[in-house]
């Protein structure tokens, strides 16, 4: 990684990319759209998150009947959370559904779509990104359906937005040999800058993690519970990471993420323990030592409070065939 990208990184908050590592945040890109006007391409609705980047002319997102369609300009990302279906369209034609349009292999590691008339030109980025971990329904709870991040903002995040899409672009115009693991970085990074534009239009209060690191006492506090589950994280500790006194990190904690800190935890750390469960073979009495509790019966208890069936249940769930 080059200097100016290892800086493109530290732009975005040490807890947030804490809190995304500790989820396995996953981001690929699926294509690249060159369109001109006019086009009016459909995508149907996919089970994951998916997300435009612009990088050259502009556009319309229709969202569908209950959103007002929103205009994208170079440099702009946009995230449907859901993967709900969508149009990207200019000018008048006739819509066809991108599943029947024809992509091109260039030899490039990302297909190209080509389609429209002959106006002005349009590129568009198209990739996805999920949460590969059992706490991704919690954490994608709190995304909007819909994110429009402005690159046209100025200085700051609009200005990495706009810089991570083009430099995106450029490594897939260049098409250099083993593109591909520079692609995946230059991906990752605008994902990070997108889910930072998440956090800074989160709501002020409630919005679980989003919320809380917008605080950047609070966001040191989750990011530390997600960094090292099985320490030993009473609010006292808590509160003394996040360079705050008991009863005020308390009350701040609880105002932001619609919780206390305890109940964060101890679903974060059953959390863990459930892709523990999924990707290791581990007894009882050693998921509970890695996700700091001294007590197998402790843990049971709370690992089924929180996701319903007992630690063995779920790995019976989890692995049908062992």
């Amino acid at each position: 990684m080059g200097p100016y990208t290892q800086r493109m990184v530290e732009t975005v908050d040490p807890a947030l990319r804490d809190v995304l590592r500790s989820v396995n945040l996953r981001s690929s890109v699926m294509s690249r759209a060159i369109l001109r006007e006019p086009f009016s391409v459909r995508s149907d609705a996919i089970p994951r998150a998916v997300f435009h980047a612009v990088a050259r002319g502009s556009c319309l997102i229709d969202l569908g009947p209950k959103t007002p369609p929103v205009a994208l300009e170079a440099g702009d990302v946009v995230l449907l959370t859901h993967g709900d279906a969508h149009v990207l369209a200019r000018g008048e034609a006739l819509t066809s559904n991108i599943a029947s349009l024809p992509h091109h292999d260039d030899g490039t590691c990302v297909a190209t779509l080509v389609h429209g008339g002959d106006g002005d030109e349009v590129t568009i980025i198209c990739g996805t990104f999920e949460m590969q971990h059992p706490a991704s329904d919690v954490m994608f709870a709190f995304l909007p359906a819909h994110l429009h991040a402005r690159g046209s903002a100025g200085p700051g995040l609009g200005a990495w937005l706009d810089t991570s899409i083009q430099m995106l672009a450029q490594e897939l115009d260049a098409n250099a040999p083993n593109a591909e693991a520079t692609i995946a970085k230059f991906t990752d990074i605008l994902v990070m800058h997108l889910l930072r534009a998440c956090v800074e239009q989160a709501p002020s209060r409630g919005g679980g993690w989003l919320s809380a690191l917008r605080d950047p006492r609070i966001g040191r506090a989750i990011a530390t519970m997600h960094r090292d589950p099985s320490g030993d994280w009473t609010a006292t500790a808590l509160a003394r990471a996040a360079g705050m006194s008991r009863s005020s990190f308390f009350a701040r904690f609880s105002e932001l993420v619609g919780e206390p800190p305890a109940k964060y935890l101890a679903r974060w750390r059953v959390s863990v323990a459930a892709d523990l469960i999924e990707r290791e073979t581990l007894s009882v009495g050693e998921l509970a030592e890695r996700v700091g509790y001294a007590s197998e019966d402790a843990f049971s208890k709370v690992f089924k409070r929180v996701m319903g069936v007992s630690p063995v249940e779920f790995r019976r769930q989890a692995h049908p065939a062992r």
